[in-house]
């Protein structure tokens, strides 16, 4: 009697940042890598690394070239790229042009919150350039807004259109805040003006000296820290605010932990990773309502909304917070609940259920 073959294994090329790089990005790359169903086989290609030109440049080579010999060399079903902006748009355009011509399937996964603005100031011939680089059997795009923008700007059709949300490591378990000693807010993202940080300190500037003896703020991230530690000096607001490096995921966890508030006043956004592994951790979130976080935030019941650029109205929505304590743990509480659907195992099951399905309208 034959005994029956075993299913082959979904091919998968991902190509994307580094998961070892700092970033919502490459925190996405890891959680795929660790939570990919068995029956998926990925083959990942880093095609960016942080560093000097010349390591970038080796980077996008060695990635750009492994990709592009992977897909001569071996049956690919899917190719699935993680797109931001200009070079990641060259970089990943080849590879979906060479794996069309292999006959994989191809998949276009849109990070980047300000791409949009970006492919707006390119010249004419730039942006068709960008167009055709970008023909892929499916877009994932994290909002409505980016959605929109890429079915008008790009030409992409509503049927090829995914609505995909970022995952989360999901904590077992959260420890119970109090009310003792003072309340723990954290600032993470990338440490520049469009991520809103500066609009923190200013907001904290503003707060009145009880509140200010209450909270403590830690504000970390990539990018240098230099700007800020001098904005924060120069504002006289360092009995507050301590300005932290990029935290690796145990010690972002560590913060979160005791945490019981999160600003990101960001000006623009995609679906920010911080936002979802803080409201996972129990904590408060406090954002703008920029890209996809008006869709998940719903003002005074699991986060808080404030205007963009606006440090007056972030500074009364904080000091709220700082004087309800049982509403701040009910809004905290409410947003761990809310981001349940959003752990890691469920997405990449969602992901890789997307991966059979265009394989299979390609073949």
């Amino acid at each position: 009697m034959t005994a029956p073959r075993t299913p082959r294994r979904l091919q998968v090329l991902v190509a994307g940042p580094s998961a070892r790089t700092q970033g919502g990005m490459a925190s996405v790359q890891r959680l795929l890598e660790r939570w990919v169903p068995d029956d998926v086989e990925l083959h990942v290609v880093a095609t960016y690394t942080e560093g000097g030109v010349a390591t970038r440049l080796r980077a996008t080579l060695a990635g750009v070239g492994g990709a592009v010999r992977t897909l001569m060399t071996r049956r690919i079903d899917v190719v699935h790229v993680n797109l931001s902006k200009k070079a990641s748009v060259l970089r990943k355009g080849v590879i979906l042009t060479v794996g069309r011509l292999r006959g994989a399937a191809t998949v276009v996964h849109a990070h980047a919150g300000l791409f949009l603005d970006w492919y707006d100031g390119l010249p004419r011939p730039a942006q068709a350039l960008v167009r055709r680089l970008l023909v892929a059997d499916r877009v994932i795009v994290l909002n409505a807004t980016v959605r929109d923008g890429y079915a008008q700007r790009l030409g992409v059709p509503a049927g090829r259109m995914v609505m995909m949300t970022n995952p989360v490591e999901w904590p077992a378990s959260v420890p119970e805040r109090t009310d003792d000693g003072p309340v723990v807010a954290a600032f993470l993202g990338a440490l520049r003006e469009k991520k809103g940080v500066f609009d923190l300190v200013r907001a904290v500037d503003l707060l009145p000296a009880e509140a200010r003896e209450r909270l403590r703020v830690v504000a970390a991230g990539h990018e240098d820290p230099a700007p800020l530690r001098a904005a924060v000096r120069d504002t006289g607001v360092g009995d507050v605010i301590e300005v932290s490096g990029y935290l690796d995921a145990a010690a972002r966890d560590a913060l979160l932990a005791r945490a019981q508030v999160l600003l990101l006043p960001s000006h623009a956004e995609g679906l920010p990773m911080s936002v979802l592994e803080a409201m996972a951790w129990g904590v408060t979130p406090v954002v703008t309502p920029v890209g996809g976080l008006p869709a998940l935030i719903r003002d005074g019941e699991n986060g808080v909304l404030v205007p963009v650029a606006d440090p007056d109205a972030l500074a009364a929505a904080l000091g709220k917070l700082l004087v309800d304590d049982a509403g701040r743990h009910e809004i905290g509480a409410r947003a761990r609940e809310d981001v349940r659907g959003f752990a890691a195992d469920a997405w990449a099951a969602r992901l890789a259920d997307l991966w059979r399905d265009v394989a299979g309208v390609r073949a």
